[in-house]
């Protein structure tokens, strides 16, 4: 029987969340928290579907048409596009974990679907990469999200750093962080849908169109400011960038008492910069600190009032096969 182990990296978006779903820049990068899906060969007519995170469980059979667990529908749907791509549906064991707290805006479910489409693509002998991999894996987060931005799934199967923008090839950026800086993850511990602030927020959008244009505006130059930042490794103004990135979701109805008190404690313990990052209305901030000293009292005081505060890594590679036998 075959077995495939395949990981695919968590997501920070630094710039332009929201923002690129209307069709302006974001600046995304991966990070050093995983996804890891196991895909093991089996016998009988079943795809048995397992996440130990989520705690859910289902099968469907291959014609894959019986209802499954809300949560594992995501990797049913990839199936499902996967046979539109020519790949045969075999009986299979499906083992999803990740080390990303989920509905936190770190890219969970676009990480397990980038790993699941290659595990399982792999595991038949044609491993997909490249477009066919953003292409099946975006179908899946149709299932999560309602209208994805493909940012998240673009930087699980990439890794790296990148700048997108919806329907243009993403570019790879030249990130140079210094030694000496760090950046922390706080997680408010609060749930949400992000379908439901995409929403929210385009319909704010609408309504204010001629006011929301200046804001769309705004960020996208901001975008531009942040990519000299990155390319000259100036951590002082990247900080200021993403304070003022922070006030701006903060004006399109992004954020929320809980991730606005994590930016304040962040700025008054003395980090360079903090916003939110991902959907929002919960979730998680990102915060630039001076490691040392200044990112364990940042990290302190943010435990104070996060669920989870972690020092991450980024820049890290994208999705790869870890295991195959």
């Amino acid at each position: 029987m075959g077995r495939v182990v395949a990981s695919a990296p968590g997501k920070l978006i630094l710039f332009g969340e929201h923002f690129v779903v209307k069709g302006y820049r974001a600046i995304a990068t991966s990070i050093s928290l995983r996804a890891r899906v196991t895909v093991e060969e089996s016998e009988g007519s079943w795809v048995e579907l397992y996440s130990p995170t989520l705690g859910a469980r289902s099968r469907v059979s291959l014609s894959l048409e019986e209802p499954v667990a809300r949560e594992l529908e995501v990797y049913v749907e990839i199936l499902r596009a996967l046979r539109r791509e020519g790949y045969s549906i075999v009986p299979h064991r499906v083992t999803v974990e990740s080390e990303m707290p989920v509905a936190a805006g770190l890219g969970s479910s676009a990480a397990t679907s980038v790993a699941y489409t290659l595990a399982y693509t792999t595991l038949l002998g044609s491993p997909l990469q490249g477009d066919g991999l953003l292409r099946v894996s975006l179908e899946g987060e149709k299932v999560a999200h309602g209208r994805p931005s493909g940012v998240d799934n673009t930087i699980a199967a990439m890794g790296g750093t990148i700048v997108y923008r919806r329907g243009e090839k993403p570019v790879q950026v030249e990130a140079r962080i210094p030694e000496g800086y760090t950046f922390i993850v706080a997680d408010t511990g609060m749930k949400r849908s992000t379908r439901s602030v995409v929403e929210h927020v385009l319909g704010l959008a609408e309504t204010l169109w001629d006011v929301s244009e200046h804001i769309y505006k705004a960020s996208d130059a901001l975008v531009e400011r942040a990519l000299e930042a990155l390319r000259r490794g100036d951590m002082e103004l990247l900080g200021k960038l993403m304070y003022v990135n922070h006030g701006l979701l903060v004006a399109m109805g992004a954020s929320n008492l809980a991730l606005d008190t994590l930016v304040n404690i962040a700025k008054a313990s003395g980090a360079l910069g903090a916003k939110l990052t991902g959907a929002g209305w919960g979730g998680c901030i990102v915060a630039l600190a001076r490691k040392g000293s200044e990112a364990e009292t940042l990290a302190r005081e943010l435990s104070k009032h996060a669920s989870s505060v972690r020092l991450v890594d980024i820049h890290v590679p994208g999705a790869t096969v870890e295991e195959l036998r």
